[in-house]
């Protein structure tokens, strides 16, 4: 019986404007997300000169009946909805029933199919959007489509097209999104006889990771996994070894659907602010899953923008479970011994394989310099990874210096304390680690309201725009809080008399410009008056420097509010604040053990 159907004129003019095939990368989207969408398990991905020359999407899923197959090539014609009330719970990735007709319009295009009831199935031949060919044919379950000779009939449109590399990296830049996506199903993707990925199906996110990321990714991930209300959180954050220079590998999914959003990639990089340098990105995927009706697909006809009923709803939750996660689990770096840097040893070698005033003295900084970290955690447990790697290669959590306590052995260059505790050696970079202590301090009082101001003599006398006038004067208790003392000078100018002590030497008219244009993001709630670039900097100035000569007083006092202190083990800038080598690789490095 027939289950696909053309929509009615009312629908097809609720739907947004429809896909337009513009590269390789649109068709073999469309054509996978149909396989996604007919319930298949296997989907094999094949292309040829960057999807130019040849694509061949094979599936098994429930296939199609010969007049399914027929109409399947006609504008808006579609199984997924029947009426433009179906638009408010689109569940399926595909619903405007364009994407076959689309294609078939500028390639040259095969289609082979069977439903899994039927012993045979049906080959239709179309190029350039006219059916030439309709055959019965013995085939498997499933749907093979081919196409051929990409805008062949289109050549202002080919002449467009990159070249073949670049339409091959995007191409493959999408599946691995697909991948990423959906790891129930198992996808293989051939680039010119290669395979390139070939994920496992098993369901688990962390296979799918594994399947594009390489299996060395695993020991830099945190599990995310959280339910609230009827919103599910599920995926792996990166820890700062896998921060990036942009956004690029922040991949987000609603509902199965890879999107591109501002609002998530806003509150990742909001939860993660304080354990990654500044002007880099976190790592991450995220899976999300919601009500259909709480989310819009129908916004763009890329279906990769999407609009949330419930912005600050889901931001703020998931902002406090990345928040919450990353708390609990204070990790440091472990110096990662290789071969190259010891000359009489033949092969490499490696970890176990499978503001309170201090009362310390301040004046330049010299860069913690060492090889790329391998992360340990410090606290909470790893998440187990089952997918052939050696689960005793993730027990290796530890406190901060356990619960024994932790012997200064000394410092080195006037700028890195050794402490050694149970069979680790940890080595400190002093201003990095009183810097992360006097900011903490700053940012609580700037939080509890308790920040210390300082009068300007003169007064900074602001003239304002109405707009921005509004904005100051309803949220004139709120500056008052932080520190700040404004009162109205007269029109549309106003005199600011004190300051927040951190503020202190800054351009504070520059400084009210920025936090008066970020007037959509003022709330109570929110911390941002208290520039952090400002915090910062005073906490720099006041940290202790490197070369600067401690007594074994201040290295112990120092060593106490770290052990004590719950805060991140990285600087404000990003940089860590200690590294680790234990005795096994000691023992590695001077050939005790092999």
């Amino acid at each position: 019986m027939p289950i696909i159907h053309q929509l009615d004129e009312f629908t097809i003019n609720q739907i947004a404007a429809g896909e337009i095939i513009e590269r390789s990368s649109s068709i073999v989207k469309e054509l996978v997300e149909n396989s996604i969408d007919a319930e298949s398990s296997a989907i094999t991905i094949e292309i040829q000169d960057g999807g130019i020359a040849f694509i061949r999407v094979t599936d098994n899923g429930i296939g199609m009946d010969s007049d399914d197959a027929r109409l399947a090539f006609e504008r808006h014609a579609t199984s997924k909805i029947l009426s433009a009330d179906d638009l408010e719970n689109i569940v399926s990735l595909g619903f405007r029933g364009e994407a076959l007709a689309s294609i078939s319009s500028v390639t040259q295009m095969e289609m082979i199919t069977r439903q899994r009831s039927e012993i045979s199935g049906i080959k239709i031949i179309n190029h350039g959007g006219s059916i030439i060919s309709l055959e019965e044919i013995g085939c498997p379950e499933g749907t093979t489509i081919i196409t051929r000779n990409l805008f062949y009939n289109a050549p202002a449109r080919l002449k467009f097209l990159k070249s073949v590399r670049a339409e091959t990296a995007n191409i493959s830049e999408l599946v691995l999104k697909l991948i990423l996506a959906h790891p129930e199903i198992s996808i293989k993707y051939i680039v010119n006889g290669k395979t390139i990925y070939h994920s496992s199906g098993n369901g688990k996110i962390i296979s799918s990771i594994i399947s594009v990321y390489g299996k060395d990714i695993v020991d830099d991930m945190i599990r995310i996994e959280a339910i609230e209300g009827e919103m599910v959180i599920k995926g792996y954050i990166g820890k700062p070894s896998l921060s990036r220079t942009n956004r690029i590998h922040q991949s987000f999914f609603v509902n199965g659907r890879y999107i591109k959003s501002g609002l998530l990639s806003k509150c990742i990089q909001e939860a993660c602010k304080d354990y990654i340098m500044i002007n880099h990105f976190p790592w991450a995927v995220l899976h999300i899953n919601l009500p259909a009706n709480d989310v819009d697909v129908n916004v763009h006809p890329s279906k990769t923008e999407i609009k949330f009923r419930r912005e600050q709803y889901i931001y703020d939750i998931i902002l406090n479970i990345i928040k919450n996660k990353l708390e609990r689990i204070r990790y440091i770096p472990s110096v990662n011994i290789r071969s190259e840097s010891l000359p009489s040893i033949s092969r490499p070698l490696s970890a176990e394989d499978d503001t309170k005033d201090l009362g310390i003295k301040a004046s330049g900084e010299i860069p913690l310099k060492a090889s790329k970290p391998k992360q340990i955690y410090i606290g909470e447990k790893k998440d187990t990874v089952e997918i052939g790697i050696n689960k005793s290669d993730y027990d290796n959590n530890i406190d901060i210096f356990a619960d024994s306590i932790p012997n200064i052995i000394g410092r080195i260059f006037s700028t890195y304390v050794i402490v050694e505790c149970d069979d680790k050696i940890y080595l400190i970079d002093q201003h990095a680690a009183h810097e992360r202590l006097i900011y903490e301090q700053l940012k609580s009082k700037a939080l509890n309201r308790e920040m210390a101001s300082q009068e300007l003599m003169p007064p900074l006398v602001l003239e304002m725009t109405h707009a921005e006038m509004v904005i100051l004067q309803d949220n004139m208790e709120l500056f008052s809080s932080l520190g700040f003392e404004i009162e109205h000078f007269g029109g549309s100018h106003f005199a600011i008399r004190s300051i927040p002590l951190p503020l202190a030497g800054m351009n504070i008219q520059a400084f009210f410009n920025e936090v008066l244009d970020k007037n959509s993001e003022l709330s109570k709630d929110q911390d941002f008056l208290i520039n952090q670039e400002a915090i910062i900097k005073k906490a720099c100035k006041k940290a202790v420097k490197a070369h600067d000569s401690l007594s074994d007083e201040e290295i112990a006092n120092l060593i106490k509010e770290i052990k004590n202190s719950n805060i991140p083990m990285t600087c404000p800038h990003g940089r860590p604040i200690a590294i680790t080598v234990t005795q096994y690789e000691l023992e590695k490095m001077f050939k005790r053990i092999q």
